[in-house]
């Protein structure tokens, strides 16, 4: 059975105003038979950390370096929470919808 190709996608970006407390990513649907992908913005001063909780990314269990990035295959980008080791860091976020 052939993947059919999507018609669109959605770029995003998301802020930790304050490290130590994390942030819930928005709600953007990923499509079907797609992945979610999230990476460190480039210009961060510090690591990202990432969870499927606000403790889980505050424990820093799974972080990525600026300009790292990973992709999950989940049905909403707001099932994620990203932490920073630096308030004002950032992620990127884009994904076929």
């Amino acid at each position: 059975m052939a993947i059919e190709s999507k018609s669109k996608f959605s770029v995003n970006e998301a802020t930790v105003t304050v490290a130590g407390t994390a942030i819930q990513l928005p709600d953007i649907s990923v499509g079907e038979a797609c992945d979610l992908v999230i990476k460190a913005k480039r210009t961060n001063r510090g690591a990202i950390k990432i969870g499927e909780s606000a403790t889980q990314a505050q424990a820093g269990k799974f972080t990525m370096e600026p300009g790292e990035a990973v992709k999950l295959c989940i049905s909403n980008a707001n099932k994620v929470y990203a932490d920073a080791e630096v308030s004002g860091d950032k992620v990127e976020i884009i994904v076929e919808q």
